[in-house]
């Protein structure tokens, strides 16, 4: 399976913080990629700069849109959680 866009993402992040508790970004790339079934060889692909993982790096753009949009709020560093 390709490893799916960041706006493809949104949904499974926002469904995952859904019960209003505090949750990690590592806890939500590891819900997420299970939920699209991913291998774990997926999930290591490397970004062109060979920094940050592929899958990760779209889960954080995730988040990081979300939070624009004002429906999760950043807790703590790496932490986050759904709005009212």
């Amino acid at each position: 399976m390709a490893i799916p866009d960041f706006q493809s993402i949104m949904l499974p992040v926002l469904e995952f913080t859904g019960d209003g508790k505090e949750h990690s970004i590592r806890d939500a790339i590891d819900h997420v990629g299970e939920k699209f079934g991913l291998t774990k060889e997926e999930r290591q692909v490397l970004l062109p700069s060979g920094q940050q993982a592929r899958f990760d790096n779209r889960v954080h753009w995730a988040r990081s849109y979300l939070k624009q949009a004002h429906l999760v709020e950043n807790t703590r560093r790496s932490h986050f959680r759904i709005t009212d």
